[in-house]
């Protein structure tokens, strides 16, 4: 179905868009932001995302508004609700395509309740529509095509986060707060994974030695939530000489620090798909995962990943070792394939 929402609607109508699911999922999303403010100057854009994902659309300078999901107590859901019955949008378009996306369509009342013609609950939009044509392949496809269905131009789209004064005040008030210059150039290690992706914490630990003794590079430890455990498993790698600097905080604060720091190095997630965003240098360590549909945005990140015979998997084809916490793809990846790609990203740590 052809609809050119600009044919629709007036100038100033109030867009809800609704997102759900990761951060991963959300960062590819913020792609459509600025396109559809392009082409609708006037309109009112609102963004539904969860929690955990609230910091990176909050600060967007295209999205007018951010509503946060968050899965708690019925009362509150049910206050979420009438809320969002209330606000009487004009359009809502569905991009998560889940049952609660699509009721979330349903319920805000809008004019066009806009989604994706073969989502299964897709009897609850008014709107269908069916970008099959445009052949979407990855991720970011998929958001793309149903905004430019709309009559909404998109070219070279690519998700970006937008890292605020702020953020950016108060990772330094952070970084002072833990005895480090924030001057002081860094980089940041981000080893968090679960069990049966994880990466050895001894090559961790060399890429931080390398750095430091070769380059005096300070040496920033990140992680998620409930992932403390992994990084002082790091930690008593590390040889006695190399100081470090531990940091577990928000996700804003996180990526105010992320964002001044010389390279990261992480496993696939969602902070690996934030950092990647804003654009700073990054190794990205694959192994489960398809590196080829979940790969970072950003021109300066890289992917390590060791194709074997096995791979690609799923969580039935796995093998007890990778469940015990050493998966073999993980495991094949060198410290010093990790030094290698950063050289290659980071002209500055190259080999003179």
């Amino acid at each position: 179905m052809e609809f050119h929402i600009k044919d629709h609607i007036k100038p100033d109508a109030k867009i809800l868009l609704i997102k759900l699911r990761s951060i991963g999922d959300v960062v590819y999303n913020t792609a459509v932001y600025a396109p559809i403010k392009k082409h609708l100057p006037n309109a009112k854009l609102t963004v539904l995302v969860e929690s955990a994902s609230y910091d990176i659309i909050n600060n967007h300078p295209d999205v007018d508004e951010v509503l946060c999901f968050e899965k708690s107590s019925f009362l509150k859901q049910a206050k979420f609700y009438l809320n969002l019955i209330g606000k009487r949008y004009d359009v809502a378009i569905d991009m998560h395509e889940g049952t609660r996306g699509a009721v979330m369509c349903f319920l805000s009342r809008a004019r066009f309740k806009i989604g994706n013609i073969f989502a299964k609950r897709s009897f609850l939009y008014n709107t269908k529509i069916n970008f099959s044509d445009l052949n979407p392949k990855l991720p970011i496809d998929y958001q793309v095509a149903l905004i430019s269905k709309l009559g909404i131009p998109i070219k070279d789209p690519k998700p970006i986060i937008h890292i605020s004064d702020v953020w950016r005040k108060r990772a330094h008030e952070l970084l002072i707060s833990k005895n480090y210059d924030p001057n002081k150039p860094y980089c940041i290690i981000h080893p968090g994974a679960r069990k049966y992706d994880q990466w050895q914490f001894e090559k961790f630990a060399k890429i931080a030695e390398y750095f430091f003794t070769r380059f005096n590079l300070g040496i920033i430890l990140t992680c998620g939530p409930g992932q403390s455990d992994q990084v002082e498993r790091l930690t008593q790698c590390l040889a006695k000489e190399v100081p470090y600097t531990f940091i577990s905080t928000e996700l804003s604060v996180l990526l105010g620090i992320t964002a001044t720091a010389k390279f990261v190095v992480c496993h696939n997630g969602g902070y690996m798909h934030a950092a990647s965003a804003i654009g700073v240098p990054l190794t990205a360590l694959f192994g489960l995962t398809d590196y080829r549909i979940w790969r970072p945005s950003g021109e300066t990140s890289v992917v390590l990943h060791k194709d074997i015979d096995c791979w690609p998997c799923n969580s039935k084809t796995m093998k007890q070792v990778c469940w015990n916490g050493k998966p073999e793809c993980k495991e094949l990846i060198s410290a010093q394939d990790v030094i290698d790609s950063i050289k290659k990203i980071c002209p500055e740590f190259s080999d003179k």
